[in-house]
Formats: C-alpha cells, sequence, structure tokens
C-alpha cells in the first residue's frame, strides 16, 4: 500500500550484486540499529499476518526481486527474476502474493506459504505495471507511462484482462484497498502539482467513480503515500508539501481535522487500531523518525527514534502487523548502500491525569468556576469531553452537570451556582479511549450565605 516511484536503474547492479546477497544468517530482534537486508531501494512493502512475513520489493532492472524476512528480520531470503519488481498486492485470505514486474509487462503471483511461483499474467505490450491492490475480487493495477488503471479477474479458470479504466491517473498512482469494505478501491497520484485523490465502487467489475478530489500545490503537492484507516471512513497522506499527515473523509474527500503536525513527511501506515504512524527523513537524534498519533489527533503519543544521526527513513518505508503487534520501517544509514529494516512494538497508551483548581469558598446563588487539566495534552483528538458531577446534602449521589470539551492544550472550566450552603464536591472523569486511560479528579468548595 505505498505510494511506488521509478527506483535506481540498473547500472548499480552489477557493482552491488555480490554485496547485496550476503545476508546475516540471524540477527537479534528489534537491533537497535536494524537489521541489514539485500535491498538497496524500496518500491513497495506487504505484511502476511498468516506466515508472520514481511516482502519487500526493488526494483533494479533485470536484478528486481521481492525480498522475504520474517517478523525479527533476522531470517530472509527473496523471490528473484522480477525485473523492474514494484507494486505488491495480498490476496483477501493472505494465500497468493502478486507482485508488479514492470520491466516484463507481467504481474507474477507466489504462494505465500511455499513461496513457489504459480501464475503468471502478461497484462500487454509496454503496459509496465506498477501498483497493485485487490478489491471486488480482482487484482487491480495502475500502469502506462502516462497513467491508467487495468484490473485482472483471477477467479476463473481462465484470468480476464482489462485495460484502460481510467486515464486520468499518472504513472506513479498508488492503489490502495479498504479495509473495511471489500468494494472500495482508492487512488493517488503525485505528480508535482497534480495530486489527486480517486474512490472508485468496484463491486460491479467496473471502477466507479463515487469521489475525486484535484488538489492545488498549495493544498498538497508530492503525495508520497497514502491508506486508508480500518473503519474504511478516511483516507490518511502523507505528501512532500503540506502541513502535516492529512486526513480525508472516504465518501465525499472532505477535509477531516487539522492535520498531524510534521515537516515533509515520508511515510504513513494506520494499524488496526486506528493508530496513525508517521515517519519523516531526518539525520538528527533529537528528531524521531516515527510518530504515533490517535485517530485525529495534531499531536503525536509518542515517537520513536530508530538509528541516530547515521540513520533515516526511506519513502514508503512503513507497514503495521495485521494484529497490530508491531510496526515495521526500512531505513538507510548514511554511507551504506544497503537498506535496514526494523520492527518495534511500540506502546501508544498514554497514561492520563485530572487536576483541578476551584476556589477554597464561594457564596450561594453566585457563580463560580472550576478549572482543571487533562495530562499530557498532546494526543487528544478535537473534540475531547470531560463528565462533570456535583455532589452536595441533597444530591449525595451527585447531580450531573453534563460534559464540558478539553482545548488543545488540555485546559477546561465548568462553571456552577450552587444552591445550598455547605460544602459541594464536584467531581470530573475522562472516561478513556484505546490511547489514553481513564482519570478522575475531585475537588471541594464551602459555599457560605454570607
Amino acid at each position: 500500500m505505498r505510494i511506488l516511484r521509478r527506483a535506481l536503474g540498473t547500472t548499480l547492479t552489477a557493482a552491488l550484486g555480490s554485496l547485496l546477497l550476503t545476508v546475516p544468517g540471524a540477527a537479534p530482534a528489534f537491533a537497535a540499529g536494524g537489521v541489514p537486508l539485500p535491498l538497496y531501494s524500496l518500491a513497495d512493502m506487504e505484511v502476511d499476518g498468516s506466515n508472520q512475513r514481511v516482502f519487500l520489493s526493488m526494483p533494479a532492472g533485470a536484478d528486481g526481486r521481492v525480498v522475504v524476512t520474517d517478523y525479527d528480520g533476522g531470517n530472509s531470503t527473496w523471490l528473484g527474476g522480477l525485473p523492474g519488481a514494484g507494486g505488491l498486492a495480498l490476496s483477501p485470505d493472505s494465500r497468493t502474493l502478486y507482485v508488479a514486474a514492470r520491466d516484463i509487462d507481467t504481474i507474477v503471483a507466489y504462494d505465500t506459504t511455499t513461496l513457489t511461483e504459480t501464475a503468471r499474467y502478461f497484462v500487454g505490450e509496454d503496459t509496465a505495471p506498477w501498483s497493485l491492490a485487490f478489491a471486488g475480487g480482482r487484482l487491480w493495477f495502475g500502469y502506462g507511462s502516462g497513467g491508467d488503471l487495468g484490473s485482472v479477474d483471477v477467479s476463473g479458470a481462465e484470468p480476464v484482462i482489462e485495460l484502460g479504466l481510467d486515464a486520468s491517473l499518472d504513472w506513479g498512482a498508488e492503489l490502495v484497498a479498504s479495509p473495511a469494505d471489500p468494494d472500495v478501491l482508492v487512488a493517488g497520484t503525485g505528480n508535482p502539482n497534480v495530486n489527486t485523490l480517486t474512490v472508485y465502487d468496484v463491486g460491479s467489475g467496473s471502477p466507479d467513480v463515487t469521489a475525486r478530489r484535484v488538489f492545488s500545490g498549495t493544498e498538497m503537492n508530492g503525495l508520497r503515500d497514502l491508506d486508508v484507516t480500518p473503519d474504511g471512513r478516511s483516507v490518511v497522506v502523507a505528501a512532500l508539501i503540506s502541513p502535516g499527515y492529512q486526513t480525508f473523509r472516504l465518501d465525499d474527500l472532505s477535509d477531516q481535522g487539522a492535520p498531524a503536525a510534521s515537516p515533509s513527511p515520508l511515510a504513513v501506515a494506520v494499524a488496526p487500531d486506528g493508530t496513525v504512524t508517521g515517519g519523516t527523513s531526518n539525520n538528527s537524534a533529537a528528531a524521531p523518525d516515527l510518530s504515533f498519533y490517535a485517530p485525529g489527533a495534531p499531536a503525536p503519543l509518542t515517537t520513536v527514534e530508530l538509528g541516530g544521526d547515521t540513520e533515516r527513513l526511506v519513502e514508503e518505508g512503513l507497514a503495521w502487523a495485521p494484529d497490530g503487534s508491531r510496526v515495521f520501517a526500512v531505513t538507510q544509514q548514511t554511507g551504506v548502500m544497503g537498506l535496514r529494516f526494523h520492527a518495534r512494538q511500540v506502546a501508544t497508551t498514554v497514561q492520563t491525569t485530572l487536576a483541578l483548581q476551584a476556589p477554597p469558598t464561594s457564596r450561594w446563588y453566585r457563580q463560580l468556576t472550576v478549572t482543571g487539566t487533562l495530562a499530557p495534552a498532546a494526543g487528544f483528538a478535537p473534540g475531547t469531553t470531560v463528565a462533570v458531577k456535583r455532589y452536595d446534602a441533597a444530591a449525595p449521589e451527585g447531580t450531573s452537570l453534563g460534559t464540558v470539551t478539553v482545548a488543545a492544550d488540555g485546559t477546561f472550566a465548568v462553571t456552577d451556582t450552587p444552591r445550598r450552603t455547605g460544602q459541594v464536591r464536584y467531581g470530573v472523569t475522562y472516561a478513556g479511549d484505546p490511547w489514553h486511560t481513564a482519570a478522575s479528579a475531585e475537588v471541594t468548595v464551602e459555599i457560605t450565605r454570607y
């Protein structure tokens, strides 16, 4: 599920071939600097949860290949004979891996358990298939130097190939399917100054456009990566020129909340629980390589540095395990041609606290204000609320005062006008969510007659 760029040609292949064939037989899991892999460029990455394998493609002309590694990166092999290996796609049952071999106009199928080739689909002279996605019971592919959409129906005894289904795409378009609806396909294009998103309903076998948006250069430019959220309601995008990771509604492609702040993001991937992971390119240990966001939140829950000032993430180099157990990242070290593989288990649950402040005393029938802070402020989505109750002699079980919205900095305020003297206790509760623990706090005010 990656934007697939034209990668390095064949000129480096001969010089690097012998170097790239040497891979450690075993390496520690979650190594600080990553695990070396026989790749020097990355086109796409797919994760097979059934066999706990990660597939990574490298075009490299005649030496194009798909590297296959376990979840830790310590046991790897590769599938060769794939000139221009680009887009990858798994069948819905994860039994078949499809590889777009651009330089031979062919899509190659492999059994994901045995890693043996099971079929080849020649899709047409000079079609150069590049991106892949499985949706609506068909394999869809972006192709051609000008950009177009095609499909392969692999359900019958003989494949049925269709071309020329949407010439509005560019050559580097990415195709991604919706995890929530097998009939939804999303395409993104990222050529300079021509960035588009298109949503198709492919349930009929034809790509019926349900939404399309053409972005101005100031809205988004240089689309690099995109992924659809697990609920199928949104598409998250990383672009070269953008205010950060942008999210759009899938039904009409309208903006959905403020972007998650990040300069010039390289990659984005959404976890099964909705956690948005973004990566940037930097060579500084002070700037994190990966940031993890709750859905709709502008600030990260947590961050991860992959390799200090010698290592940086590559474009489209992020993917999640289907069970959410870990995130995978691909990096390149400064001065080193080969790429490195990282598998990280990341805790994205934040321990939340509530603090309240109120005047020690107040007069009856006079409005008082209780202020509070939900911390840490980072990571909460806009619209987060807390529930408020008042406890007094007349209602010791508590009277609901409704909910109050928390501001972006984590603060909120509650106003009330007590009508009885004596102690009044205010209780505030935050219910929590999958990324934040629940929290509660109380404060007492003495209400006097005069």
